[in-house]
């Protein structure tokens, strides 16, 4: 968005112009999520400049195996007072973005307010979580030890196992309930 203004006479190549969209697309979801007037001006500007939506979208395909391990996590989902919660114990390569892509598209099932998929790492638990502004990750992760953003949060627990977080992360929701922290 700055560069546009900049009064000095920056000049970005086509590759550094699909760079800052695909930022920008990665950020706003595909211009779903926090995406406003000044969002698509930059888009636009960086259009101009040669930038392709087509060919910054291949830039976050994946692999047929990591998609099919993220089908498989989501699969794994379970609703728990309007979450998903998926896990997996299998050691799968790139379980880390994998992770992150299923805790992503799990939002987009009907009466799923937030989604957390954890999975082991031979040292313990990881956990990404993620919301679309009903419900407040953050808080729910720092409890767990630990942290992020109303939207994106994520936590690791050492020496647990997926099942033991699994109920923690249960418990957790069920006080947040309880003390009316959380809405059904």
């Amino acid at each position: 968005e700055l560069v546009q203004y900049h009064s000095g006479n920056i000049r970005l190549t086509r590759l550094e112009a699909e760079a800052l969209l695909a930022g920008i697309m990665l950020d706003t979801k595909n211009f779903v999520s926090k995406a406003g007037v000044r969002t698509f001006e930059a888009a636009a500007y960086l259009r101009r400049l040669g930038a392709e939506t087509s060919d910054v979208r291949k830039y976050f395909n994946t692999s047929l195996s990591d998609y099919q391990q993220r089908i498989k996590l989501m699969a794994s989902a379970e609703l728990y007072h309007g979450c998903a919660v998926a896990s997996t114990n299998q050691m799968i390569e790139d379980i880390n973005v994998v992770a992150v892509q299923a805790a992503d598209e799990l939002l987009n099932i009907n009466g799923v307010a937030a989604s957390f998929v954890m999975y082991e790492t031979g040292r313990g638990v990881n956990f990404s979580a993620r919301s679309m502004g009903e419900m407040n990750v953050q808080i729910i992760m720092e409890s767990l030890g630990g942290g992020g953003h109303l939207n994106v949060a994520g936590a690791q627990i050492e020496n647990a196992s997926v099942e033991e977080v699994k109920r923690r992360i249960e418990d957790i929701l069920d006080i947040m309930i309880d003390e009316g922290e959380i809405k059904l």
